[in-house]
């Protein structure tokens, strides 16, 4: 038998890469488009010692992207600034409880629909507010400006969550240091780590990854 020619080896070589390629490609899960960005949204307070600066509004939602990046890292979603994306949540001056008649506010809401998409939106008064609130005696403005951006990327993670999970319960978690608690009134929302307590899982099912 006749020695393997270099050509025939390189070409066999690039075959079975491409094959490679091929396989790997498919095997992955087609990553999921969820639109994030902010309206024009303004916030002072004793606290602050005046109106937030607009580097300062850079640096919050630097913050609240990499909140996003991090809790839904491993997972085929990716986080862009389209009104149009499949999910999306606005950053917005005020978000209103529409089940009560009397003005009430919260810090998020979202709708979604299996297999279609959702949209919400994620109230900036809400979270910046409550970040002064919870802030040690100590903090300086920079950990203010910091904290705000966790409350907002934390809570559009939960929100993003109802929208990709649209009949789970995850309001069941009693985690106070978990996305999917009920409530963004607690230190955990602004500062410390956060983790994932029942969702992910689910998230894993639903979006593969």
């Amino acid at each position: 038998m006749r020695p393997a020619r270099p050509a025939a080896i390189v070409a066999i070589l690039i075959a079975g890469a491409v094959v490679y390629v091929l396989a790997s490609t498919q095997s992955r899960p087609a990553a999921v488009e969820a639109g994030f960005w902010f309206d024009d949204v303004r916030f002072e307070s004793a606290r602050l010692g005046g109106p937030l600066a607009q580097d300062e509004m850079a640096t919050i939602e630097s913050v609240a992207r990499a909140e996003l990046r991090e809790a839904f890292h491993g997972l085929p979603i990716v986080f862009s600034e389209r009104h149009d994306a499949r999910y999306t949540i606005r950053v917005v001056q005020e978000v209103r409880d529409l089940r009560f008649k009397r003005p009430v506010g919260v810090a998020g809401q979202s709708r979604g629909i299996q297999g279609f998409g959702g949209s919400g939106a994620v109230s900036f008064d809400f979270l910046a507010n409550g970040a002064m609130s919870y802030a040690p005696d100590d903090a300086d403005r920079a950990a203010l400006v910091a904290a705000i951006g966790r409350g907002v990327g934390r809570t559009a993670v939960h929100e993003f969550t109802h929208q990709l999970l649209p009949r789970a319960p995850i309001h069941d978690s009693r985690d106070e240091q978990s996305y999917e608690f009920r409530s963004a009134a607690r230190s955990a929302q602004y500062f410390g780590p956060m983790r994932w307590d029942l969702a992910r899982p689910m998230l894993q099912r639903r979006l593969g990854g």
